[in-house]
């Protein structure tokens, strides 16, 4: 291990509700270096914690917490909940099941470590995240470290680099540390800019292939759709642009009408594809309207080419079964 990083400075919050586990992970996270750690093991408490500490790593056991670690980690990434959206998290679990590994994963936590684990496996997993962190992508639906394969990068969301302040405390940067509060807050209003964008694209895009290409059997999740809404009309509110406001909440309302029975009207749908447009237009600048409008197309035909291969495959297993 690197006795030259200063993890005594580091704070970390730990959390576990079982009182055994909390004791072993704090005595490998001691053995490692680390003394300014808090631990709890009452989820509220955890909540709490993470809403107003600031910290500079994360640790929690979502075993035996009913996806809240998630769905508590996601809020911290999109910056609805807490200091700092881009605060190291590593999530420790007995749990194998695919589904609940793939939940953390989408919620944005930088690792995710099985257990039963090592001090060694926790060292090398908190090495990593101070000397080789993933840059973060952001999109409508996640924030956090890119695990796209390369031949997925093109074309698709941007990769920027967040603000680590366990690697500026851990390696006694000072001068990183002082200017740590400014680059959380211009990564932050960056994020924020990248989701609104992509919330606008996610709405659009979803309602350009089902008027285009309805035969390539293209649906349209109605609730989907309003909850996007709802998030776009929520980030615009309070950035000091009125219209991209009214246009977003002309959005809510046409998609909050699509939720009725026989809502979905082709008129309508072509409504909420232009207020979701508007509203990113009276909010971005020209260079982000060229790039959306191009990612929209691009999107639109990658998605065009699967569905119609995918009805192909269909149409053939159907011959295949009435033969």
């Amino acid at each position: 291990m690197n006795k030259s990083k200063k993890f005594a400075d580091a704070r970390v919050l730990l959390f576990d509700p079982v009182s055994t586990n909390l004791r072993v992970t704090r005595a490998a996270l001691f053995e490692i270096g680390f003394r300014e750690i808090e631990t709890v093991q009452d989820f509220k408490d955890f909540k709490q914690h993470v809403s107003h500490g600031n910290y500079d790593l994360i640790i929690a056991e979502t075993h035996n917490a009913g996806g809240g670690v998630a769905e508590l980690m996601q809020k911290v990434r999109t910056g609805d909940v807490g200091v700092n959206p881009f605060v190291v998290a590593i999530t420790t679990s007995w749990d194998r099941n695919a589904e609940n590994i793939q939940r953390l994963i989408d919620s944005g936590v930088d690792d995710l470590l099985l257990r039963p684990f090592s001090t060694r496996d926790l060292a090398a997993r908190v090495h990593a995240s101070v000397s080789a962190r993933k840059g973060f992508i952001v999109t409508g639906g996640y924030v956090g470290p890119d695990r796209r394969t390369s031949s997925s990068r093109k074309n698709s969301a941007e990769l920027f680099h967040p603000p680590n302040t366990l690697k500026s405390t851990v390696e006694g940067d000072t001068g990183a540390l002082l200017e740590t509060e400014m680059a959380i807050e211009e990564a932050r209003l960056k994020m924020s800019r990248e989701r609104i964008r992509t919330l606008a694209l996610r709405i659009t895009v979803a309602i350009e292939l089902k008027l285009n290409d309805p035969e390539t059997g293209a649906e349209v999740d109605p609730e989907e759709i309003d909850a996007l809404a709802r998030e776009l009309r929520r980030r615009l509110r309070g950035r000091g642009d009125s219209d991209a406001e009214e246009l977003a909440s002309a959005l809510v309302e046409m998609t909050t009408e699509a939720l009725e029975p026989d809502g979905e009207t082709e008129q309508r749908l072509r409504l909420i594809k232009e207020l979701a447009l508007g509203a990113y237009t009276a909010f971005a600048d020209g260079a982000e309207l060229e790039r959306t409008s191009g990612e929209v197309n691009r999107t639109v035909n990658v998605l065009r080419d699967k569905l119609q291969r995918q009805s192909v495959k269909d149409w053939r297993q159907e011959l295949s079964c009435a033969k």
